[in-house]
């Protein structure tokens, strides 16, 4: 089972993977709507066009370049029959009606603008009237010469554009539908798609603890065998140097072996605490007094600021551990003759506690990575070991799991700035939080 950490990496992981994936299908769908809609548009565009077309020529066919006597006209007027939508006019040369074939009315018709000036002249356009819009194709038509009349047809736009809605319309429900089934496809697809990687971490945190159980056994007897060859005097004088780095390689080893266990068992449970009434200001002045020495070694100073109580439910322990890591941590990154101050005040409903050090600082890019385990910046420690990169990760894990936070900044002075902020201890009797 994936820890905390590991499994918010993994979702923010599908989340992109799923943002990425749903903005490529959703374009995909855009795209593939709006042709169609295109496509569809102009087809209704072009069956409209090619309606009139063939009304128009045909009754330009039927006058072969005469206009209608008057005879005709009373025929045709009493015998029209009446089209939905279509109208179809025999125009004089001054652009009178002489014959309407259709026997209906658009308003707008007849439409004078654009006569064609020769025979077999023609003008297709849209004139917008009140109640809408009407598709209009004028023909010219006579024996030779200026044109002797026109016949002119017109199609009322209002199914037409009714089409065109319901088939926009439909484009976008279809549309819609897809993308939300592309939506759960993507979602169960990039979760699919992370098991390989959660069986790799998986992988990776099986590897740490069998890894680590092995090397504890080897770390313990190098030590050893270090310490007997020291107290048993079996090694020259120009080998003691030697001797006491193998023992504190031996001991810088087992630290390692013993944070590698420790990462490796909270990734598989989760971290438990022994919760209690506890003052985080007395941890704090505790703490720094016990590394008072390991300061003094350094040549840093510590200066601790904790007087007011600070009342806390949490893991005596685990809070020492965590001050611990951080207050090493700031004393192998000051310089010689620098300070490193602890600073314990209750904030908000809450303790916080924060350890300044008058190091390099740490980029504001990597203050959120260097919580990650292995992670060790190059050329901000004076001692040059920079540790083993699972100190602040420990440290985060133990603030997390009493339900606070940790984070990385810079005091105004410079250097760096840890803040840890945890929840505070209720009183029985009021309800309040310190």
């Amino acid at each position: 089972m994936a820890d905390a950490s590991t499994e918010r990496l993994l979702r923010r992981t599908r989340l992109r993977l799923f943002a990425v994936t749903l903005a490529l299908l959703t374009l995909l769908v855009v795209g593939v709507g709006a042709a169609t809609a295109i496509m569809g548009l102009a087809a209704l565009d072009a069956d409209v066009d090619r309606a009139l077309d063939a009304a128009v020529r045909a009754q330009v066919a039927a006058l072969d370049g005469e206009l209608p006597n008057g005879e005709e006209q009373h025929e045709a007027t009493e015998t029209a029959p009446a089209v939905a939508n279509t109208v179809l006019l025999v125009l004089g040369p001054d652009g009178n009606v002489l014959l309407n074939r259709t026997g209906t009315n658009l308003d707008g018709l007849p439409s004078v603008e654009g006569l064609p000036t020769t025979v077999g002249g023609r003008d297709i356009r849209t004139i917008e009237t009140s109640p809408g819009s009407v598709r209009v194709l004028t023909v010219a038509f006579g024996e030779s010469g200026s044109p002797k009349g026109y016949v002119q047809g017109g199609f009322d736009m209002a199914l037409h554009d009714q089409q065109s809605r319901s088939l926009v319309l439909a484009i976008l429900v279809v549309g819609v539908l897809g993308l939300l089934a592309a939506a759960v496809i993507a979602y169960v697809v990039t979760g699919r798609a992370l098991v390989p990687i959660r069986e790799g971490f998986e992988a990776q945190r099986r590897f740490v603890a069998d890894a680590s159980h092995e090397l504890r056994t080897p770390a313990a007897l190098i030590r050893a065998n270090a310490e007997v060859l020291e107290r048993e005097d079996l090694v020259t004088q120009d080998g003691r140097d030697l001797l006491e780095d193998i023992i504190g390689e031996s001991d810088r080893l087992g630290g390692l072996v013993g944070d590698l266990l420790q990462l490796a068992a909270w990734d598989d449970t989760s971290l438990a605490l022994a919760l209690g009434p506890v003052d985080v200001a007395e941890i704090a002045r505790d703490t720094v007094r016990g590394a008072t020495a390991l300061a003094a070694e350094r040549t840093v100073r510590l200066a601790v600021d904790a007087s007011v109580p600070a009342p806390a439910n949490a893991d005596r322990a685990r809070l020492v551990q965590l001050l611990l890591v951080l207050v090493d941590n700031a004393i192998d990154h000051s310089p010689a003759e620098g300070e490193v101050s602890v600073r314990v005040r209750r904030g908000g409903t809450g303790i916080v506690l924060e350890v300044d050090d008058q190091g390099p600082g740490i980029p504001e890019a990597d203050r959120k990575r260097i919580f990650e385990p292995f992670t060790r910046l190059k050329g901000t420690t004076r001692h040059g070991s920079g540790g083993t990169g699972l100190g602040l990760a420990i440290a985060r894990r133990i603030a997390e799991a009493h339900g606070g936070t940790i984070a990385a900044g810079s005091p105004p002075a410079g250097g760096a700035r840890f803040t840890v902020t945890l929840p505070g201890a209720t009183d029985p009797a009021t309800g309040a939080t310190a």
